[in-house]
């Protein structure tokens, strides 16, 4: 028998949304999510609805239980709102993962039917999205290609690796854009295009960051919600937002956090996952004050950073973990691992905050000590959040596009 819990009845959404018989572009993803529908939506605006999305599966826009978190996952916020698209019947087994997981023969003959000029695709990863990429080239449309992997630590080894090089010059051949994320996306990229650079167009990392400012709590609303959650008022309160797994190492935060001088600190860790009692176990050993949330949705993660001083996130690797930037929209001093793809970009060190390299642990506990110390210099770090965002829009990154497309 599953484990799985009963799931609550999936809200109604119509599998299709269209409102213009003459799209400029098609889109492609695996399924909708909170991360991506603001960006259709400004599409949708800026091309005056002549778009569609095509998903290849609705998980995401129902509720669906995500073991790594033992919760149900159903957003608080519209992941289809805003912009036209179609959800295609899905032949993959519901137990298939990664590149069988989309599995949708429909996609070839609406591809190719579509008088769109051009077909943005998410990725190489699924059955699916190589029916995309072949139907496109078939019928002539250019392709625009999005992905946000970076080079793992240690760099990359193996078949998967020798087949990467080997294919991927060969495959963006086909592809007339290349939108790149953050630096060290670019760089990877860079990598295994050969001597296709000139595709590059930047399409920055980003959310939606008027989402967030917009549920930035006042002070009185801040003290509320630190009172709400047990948090004394006179604690300079860590913050982290992750899938507690081993890989995003939160237990150096718990470690560092023992070995500072001041004791009036509380780590606030929102999500959940198999770490979890491991994590709380060892807070109560060290005396460590801890509070976990679990899985939340979109308006309380900004009701949880509003009320936090200081974000930390030390994953060994983490492509382009969102919570980056949501937290940069508050005034959070940042520290960010550089096994973290968009750190580089987004925490300048001894202007925003610190980036933490592996060995660090001691130098961890210094910086955190130093602002736990000096409310007045982590103030004036994490006031230069917004300087550094202004390049990291959801709005540069379509701008971007649209002038890519040109005239098609």
């Amino acid at each position: 028998m599953s484990n799985e819990p009963a799931l609550p009845r999936a809200a109604d959404f119509p599998r299709e949304v269209t409102t213009a018989e003459d799209p400029r572009l098609l889109v492609f993803v695996g399924n909708p999510t909170q991360y991506h529908s603001p960006i259709f939506r400004k599409l949708s605006e800026v091309l005056g609805g002549r778009m569609q999305v095509m998903y290849g599966d609705d998980i995401g826009a129902r509720p669906f239980f995500n073991p790594e978190v033992s919760a149900v996952i159903e957003w608080d916020i519209s992941v289809l709102g805003g912009f036209p698209y179609k959800i295609f019947p899905n032949r993959a087994s519901s137990n298939s993962k990664g590149f069988w997981s989309r599995n949708n023969p429909g996609l070839i003959g609406h591809v190719m039917r579509s008088p769109a000029s051009h077909v943005l695709l998410h990725g190489y990863d699924t059955l699916s999205s190589w029916y995309v990429y072949f139907a496109a080239l078939v019928s002539g449309k250019k392709i625009v290609w999005r992905g946000e992997t970076v080079a793992k630590p240690g760099g990359g080894s193996g078949w998967r690796e020798w087949l990467k090089r080997a294919v991927l010059p060969l495959y963006f051949r086909g592809v007339s854009t290349v939108l790149w994320s953050c630096l060290n996306n670019r760089d990877y990229l860079a990598d295994h295009l050969g001597r296709q650079r000139h595709k590059f167009v930047r399409f920055p990392c980003a959310v939606d960051n008027d989402f967030f400012r917009a549920h930035r709590l006042d002070d009185n609303a801040r003290a509320a919600a630190r009172a709400a959650r047990g948090i004394p008022a006179d604690h300079m309160v860590i913050v982290t937002c992750s899938r507690l797994t081993a890989r995003k190492r939160t237990h150096l935060i718990v470690d560092a956090m023992a070995k500072m001088s001041v004791e009036t600190v509380t780590l606030l860790i929102i999500g959940d996952g198999p770490e979890r009692s491991a994590l709380e176990a060892r807070a109560r050993e060290l005396g460590v004050s801890l509070v976990v949330t679990g899985f939340v949705g979109q308006v309380e993660v900004a009701e949880l950073l509003s009320l936090s001083d200081v974000f930390v996130l030390l994953s060994v690797y983490d492509a382009s973990p969102k919570a980056l930037n949501e937290a940069m929209n508050f005034p959070l001093a940042m520290i960010a691992s550089t096994g973290v793809g968009t750190a580089r970009d987004l925490v300048r060190p001894g202007v925003n905050g610190h980036l933490f390299e592996t060995g660090q642990d001691d130098a961890l506990a210094h910086w955190l000590d130093d602002w736990a110390n000096d409310p007045v210099v982590r103030g004036a770090m994490a006031a230069k959040n917004d300087d550094v965002l202004k390049d990291y829009t959801i709005e540069e990154g379509v701008a971007n596009l649209v002038t890519a497309m040109g005239d098609g």
